[in-house]
């Protein structure tokens, strides 16, 4: 069976920094994984790459058996991704009984 995301050596560099940098996993279908680490550990950009939403300096990430970011159309229906620093709904307003 194919694991619903999967990495191998992964990395991400920004300049000279790298803020991800092999990165192995595989997160078996039917199960449930968190991301814990301090700040600047990697976590968010992890997140970026298996979404499709950065390209990996080096190693690969399969989610479903392919590449986020060539097959992002094939896959969106299947991953649900909100990102901590994307104000998605600025113009909400909430209302207190």
């Amino acid at each position: 069976m194919i694991a619903p995301i999967q990495a191998t050596g992964l990395g991400k560099r920004f300049g000279r920094t790298w803020a991800l940098r092999d990165c192995s996993i595989r997160i078996p279908a039917g199960k449930i994984a968190g991301l814990v680490g301090p700040n600047g550990a990697g976590k968010s950009t992890f997140l970026h790459l298996v979404a499709g939403l950065t390209t990996p300096t080096a190693g690969e990430v399969t989610v479903f058996g392919r590449s986020p970011r060539e097959q992002l159309l094939l896959l969106l229906d299947r991953i649900g991704f909100v990102a901590q620093d994307t104000p998605l709904y600025s113009g909400f307003t909430r209302r207190v009984s």
